[in-house]
């Protein structure tokens, strides 16, 4: 059997987040069990991306584009969770509702512990998803950034509503469902209707991804209402709930799009092809001539001017 000074030893090298940054100044907030949920979910974010940053180079350089988009949110997501189980990036907000308390708050309603780094992460990490969808189905690039603009707009409500008070913050929560809305009425008509014009397998794949992920988003207004908006439920469960999403939305629901599309020969949505071409390589020199005050000469196939006359 382990002695009591290895047992010590066992406790002071666990999850010491709480006790290093402790949460001062608010009554609801994470524990020791809510801060080891979220390492695991840091864990798998991570482990993904590196498992996806190894894959990628198994593809040429022009073929890589959606093991980027993959990639790089799942990144952004690490990094955001590494700070909510560290117990920081957060604030304290005065709840509008007392549906949960504890038997030391001062106030009425308490103040519950709103971690704004997990809406930063998403606010960075949600747009990859519906720039992959406009790449899948080749989607006209004003019509993606618009789409990322109501992407965006969904996370800043959610945001924006967190850190009211009062019952104001159920109209940041109305903006972020209705600009949630906007972006999937966008994706099965525009986008959808693109894909189709690629191919029927393109259209079954955006198909696929759009339902899944849209499905998905969907469910987070529900976990902000019961948590950073209605105070239903601890911190702790509010950091499972999203824990779950979080992971269904940038680690499985990426996997199983990879799995499908694969073998996807992206030169039929123009992706692999160079990022710049030049119109011609003589008006490249011609410019370059004219900037370095060189004389610049004619093409042989340049009507030569006519000869003189000849004198009687």
């Amino acid at each position: 059997m382990p002695s009591i000074n290895e047992i010590q030893l066992i406790k002071r090298g666990g999850n010491q987040a709480i006790e290093i940054n402790p949460p001062t100044g608010v009554d609801f907030h994470l524990t020791s069990s809510g801060s080891d949920w979220l390492w695991a979910a840091f864990c798998v974010f991570i482990l993904y991306s590196l498992i996806m940053h190894v894959l990628m180079f198994r593809k040429p350089v022009k073929e890589r584009i959606f093991y980027y988009t993959s990639v790089v949110p799942a990144w952004i997501m690490a990094i955001g969770y590494f700070t909510w189980a560290s117990n920081l990036g957060w604030t304290p907000i005065q709840a509008e509702f007392n549906h949960v308390t504890v038997d030391d708050q001062e106030t009425h309603p308490g103040y519950r512990q709103i971690f704004y780094a997990k809406f930063i992460a998403w606010f960075l990490a949600f747009p990859f998803h519906t720039i992959a969808l406009g790449l899948l189905s080749n989607t006209p690039g004003v019509q993606t950034a618009y789409n990322i603009f109501f992407t965006d707009i969904s996370i800043l409500g959610y945001l924006f509503g967190s850190l009211v008070k009062s019952t104001y913050k159920w109209g940041y929560f109305t903006f972020a469902v209705a600009s949630t809305f906007a972006t999937a009425i966008n994706l099965f008509t525009t986008s959808r209707r693109s894909a189709l014009e690629v191919g029927k397998d393109c259209h079954f794949y955006f198909t696929l991804y759009a339902s899944g992920f849209v499905f998905i988003w969907l469910v987070y207004p529900i976990a902000w209402a019961l948590a950073d908006g209605g105070n239903v439920i601890q911190p702790d469960s509010d950091a499972v709930f999203y824990g779950v999403l979080d992971v269904i939305t940038f680690v499985f629901i990426p996997a199983v799009f990879f799995f499908f599309i694969y073998d996807f020969n992206l030169e039929r949505i123009g992706l692999n092809k160079p990022e710049f071409q030049f119109v011609a390589n003589k008006e490249i020199s011609t410019v370059s001539g004219r900037t370095s005050g060189e004389t610049v000469q004619h093409s042989a196939s340049t009507t030569p001017a006519p000869a003189p006359a000849a004198s009687p």
